[in-house]
């Protein structure tokens, strides 16, 4: 990437005023650059577990990860060792072991969405950790080598100071607050179930996603109705607030 490239986008990552705004234009921008198509930012300014946005995922993708996968993430241990004297990007491959890699292919959040490899950027102010910016490509692309490990490098000043001034503002996207009193009655398993059933997944799809019976998500199913008074998913899904997406099961 060249230095006139490199000013024409710097306004660009300059305007975003919002961290997932940030991670919407950073994706944008780097995917012809990197051919990724998609991508996840976690913003770490309020601390683990911090605010995770997923670009150009289904929707179940983040609750997922949240669930079942954060706290196994070499991504996220890897983030947490990172000081100023270190490079500051990593490829997922380099990671892990060999066996691990292998595992890590059968992973759903990579598996079901066709993705397959990682390449994770530390936005760093000194020796903090305030963000951190994973572009993924598809399986069938092959993993990112060296000259993109070098461009990122080359990338990385530009993306940290554009964060950084942004996280200075202190504009934070806030969670938003619970829908009903009614969602504090749920355990965390059945709030899970009714996140993803929300999304549109089936019994079938969620007991996948979370390595659980049909019949126990039917259960948890029943009983999340129960506890919220509604009477169906749609109901549910108002409950709960508007979805970005919306994905089929079967």
């Amino acid at each position: 990437m060249s230095i006139q490239d490199l000013a024409a986008l710097a306004p660009v990552l300059f305007r975003p005023a919002t961290p997932a705004a940030f991670a919407e234009v950073a994706t944008r921008s780097l995917q012809p650059v990197f051919g990724a198509s998609r991508a996840v930012f976690a913003d770490r300014q309020r601390g683990l577990p911090g605010e995770m946005h997923f670009v150009n995922w289904p929707a179940w993708c983040r609750l997922h990860y949240c669930a079942e996968v954060r706290d196994r993430d070499p991504i996220r241990l890897w983030l947490d060792g990172v000081a100023s004297a270190d490079a500051g990007v990593a490829r997922l491959s380099e990671l892990l072991p060999a066996r691990r890699r292998r595992e890590l292919a059968r992973e759903p959040l990579l598996a079901d969405c066709g993705a397959g490899f990682v390449l994770t950027l530390a936005l760093r102010d000194c020796s903090r950790v305030i963000g951190a910016f994973s572009l993924v490509r598809d399986a069938g692309l092959g993993d990112f080598d060296e000259h993109d490990r070098i461009l990122a490098l080359s990338l990385l000043p530009l993306l940290e100071l554009a964060y950084s001034g942004l996280a200075a503002q202190g504009t934070q996207t806030a969670a938003p607050p619970p829908a009903n009193n009614t969602l504090r009655t749920l355990t965390p398993r059945e709030r899970q179930v009714a996140e993803l059933a929300a999304t549109g997944l089936s019994n079938k799809a969620i007991a996948r996603m979370l390595d659980i019976s049909p019949w126990t998500v039917k259960n948890q199913m029943r009983a999340v109705l129960d506890k919220t008074g509604t009477r169906n998913r749609t109901e549910l899904g108002a409950l709960l607030g508007p979805r970005r997406h919306a994905v089929g099961g079967d």
